[in-house]
């Protein structure tokens, strides 16, 4: 399960498959553009995931299995980053808190 509150994220810890569907706006992206999202704990990289799936300017956040269990409880940083034909555009949104909570 996800929730949103601003650009902070929760995510249930365990959840894989579950899509969030982020739309960005103040850009138009087109066929050849990605987002990457990178979740760290300090200065360590724990999950970097790239999407290509951009309709109407909504990318579905998912993370799988094997990604999902790279994230115990905690609270951990995260970047959405755009890219157009592999090229840095810009931080969509350079920092924010990425929370993962116990489900029981």
């Amino acid at each position: 399960m996800w929730a949103v509150s601003g650009n902070h994220l929760t995510m249930t810890e365990g959840d894989w498959g579950v899509q969030l569907p982020v739309t960005v706006s103040g850009v138009t992206f087109s066929a050849s553009d990605s987002v990457r999202i990178v979740i760290k704990k300090g200065e360590t990289a724990l999950v970097s995931k790239e999407y290509t799936n951009i309709t109407q300017n909504t990318v579905n956040l998912e993370l799988t299995e094997a990604e999902s269990a790279l994230l115990p409880v905690g609270a951990y940083a995260y970047s959405l980053d755009w890219y157009q034909d592999g090229a840095f555009m810009c931080n969509i949104i350079p920092s924010a808190v990425f929370k993962v909570v116990d489900k029981a």
